[in-house]
């Protein structure tokens, strides 16, 4: 009989249980005295405990990848591309208006217009090395803790990937936002913004939709967003006529504008970042800003692999993935992530780097 043969990773009737049990035993090790780690130690040396661990520490880090903060999921559009090729993005969101269709006439074909713009997606990822000298100490804490560094890499670079779309040398790039303005945010800054996009056209001849957009700034600049958007009552300069007065007025942005703070923004904007804001479509809208393009056939979720280069035993067989590597008896884990961030269609954002 088998060392292992009475464990629930062994005996589990279901491969999910057993995952499950493989986890537990893991956990039970890290924390465990000298005898629960050299049972883990010995576990590793099975053909069936590393391949169930590994399921589990990709579950480890789908859950760390959807539990950190994805800063800028609120306007991020999803789609995705067959390949690695750029390619033409086509304008999804349109909504051709019916035409009336009389007595015994054929439907009228709709279009799938083919844009200017173009987007395409790209491979990230992360390799982690667990060397032989950390395994012998029986470091099993820095074994468990790698999933998660790469769940939330996932998350970061997706992250620093807007950031870099929407800020060029510690300001909004003109290259997304077209004009950018020098006001500060106060409520009647935005609501002239608002009124500004209002009156815009996009490029299917439609007024620009406001009722969809998102408030993007800094930390630095968060107080005074909240304040603005979830006060009651705003003060607030109010023409009538040619006289202009300062009147309390209900907060007309309340509900009308989503505010969204991001720290990697904030890094991008450096000194910029407590007067810089900008007004950017939510990922509902029908004239989506930002494109976030997926693999085809891939859910977007972190895929962790363990590198098999251990060689074999000079009798024959196949050694253990815990020997380690025949270069360095390191062993190497790998995160792999696939997305492509892309300017979608711009008529209806805005922006500021603040007053003086």
């Amino acid at each position: 009989m088998d060392l292992f043969d009475n464990k629930g990773w062994r005996k589990a009737p279901t491969r999910e249980e057993r995952v499950f049990e493989a986890a537990k035993f893991f956990g039970q090790g890290r924390s465990g005295g000298a005898i629960a780690q050299a049972e883990v130690a010995e576990a590793f040396s099975t053909s069936d405990f590393p391949v169930l661990l590994g399921a589990a520490f990709t579950k480890k880090a789908v859950a760390a990848q959807k539990a950190a903060v994805d800063e800028f999921e609120p306007v991020l559009t999803h789609t995705t591309a067959p390949d690695f090729e750029r390619h033409k993005l086509i304008d999804l969101w349109s909504g051709d208006e019916f035409e009336r269709v009389r007595e015994g006439e054929e439907y009228k074909g709709g279009t799938l217009n083919e844009t200017d713009l173009t987007h395409g997606t790209a491979k990230y990822g992360k390799s982690y090395g667990l060397t032989f000298e950390l395994r012998l100490r029986r470091l099993f804490t820095d074994l468990a803790n790698f999933p998660t560094l790469l769940g939330s890499g996932a998350v970061k670079a997706k992250n620093s990937a807007v950031a870099e779309l929407l800020v060029e040398a510690g300001a909004w790039d003109p290259a997304f936002f077209d004009t950018v303005a020098n006001v500060a945010l106060t409520p009647e800054s935005l609501d002239a913004a608002l009124k500004e996009l209002a009156l815009r056209e996009d490029h299917r001849a439609d007024l620009v939709d406001t009722t969809n957009l998102v408030l993007m700034v800094g930390p630095a600049l968060q107080s005074e967003a909240n304040r603005i958007l979830n006060a009651e009552k705003l003060s607030m300069e109010v023409t009538v006529g040619s006289k202009v007065t300062k009147t309390e007025i209900a907060n007309p942005f309340r509900g009308v504008v989503t505010l969204l703070v991001s720290r990697r923004l904030g890094k991008s904007l450096g000194a910029n970042q407590g007067k810089a804001w900008a007004l950017v479509q939510g990922k509902g809208s029908t004239l989506p800003s930002i494109i976030d393009t997926g693999l085809e056939g891939h859910d977007g979720n972190v895929d962790i692999r363990v590198k098999r280069d251990q060689g074999e035993a000079v009798g024959g067989g196949q050694i253990s993935i815990e020997e380690g590597s025949f270069n360095d008896d390191t062993i190497w884990y790998r995160g792999r992530t696939f997305f492509g961030i892309d300017k979608g269609f711009t008529t209806g954002v805005y922006a500021s780097n603040g007053g003086a």
